[in-house]
């Protein structure tokens, strides 16, 4: 009993202190724009994306979504690419 108390009480701890890679700058800009970011320097605190459901960063030249897995509440992904065309 003493051991899982334990652990739950770490698991917090773990997941706050954590932060979540986000090399794309357009897509941590996205995150800050949203509010689960303040400062554009390539990571995300996990704890505030963990509870994220819903995340639209549709046509926002995004170029990849590392840092996506840590989203491990989401339901909904709405990322349409903008498409440029040279000729």
């Amino acid at each position: 009993m003493k051991k899982i108390l334990f652990i739950l009480l770490c698991i917090p701890i773990l997941l706050f202190s954590q932060q979540t890679y986000v090399p794309d700058d357009n897509f941590e800009q996205a995150l800050i724009d949203l509010g689960y970011d303040n400062v554009l320097d390539d990571s995300v605190f996990t704890s505030n994306i963990a509870v994220v459901t819903n995340l639209n960063v549709s046509n926002l030249n995004i170029s990849e979504l590392t840092g996506i897995g840590d989203f491990i509440l989401l339901d909904t992904l709405r990322c349409r690419l903008q498409l440029t065309f040279f000729s």
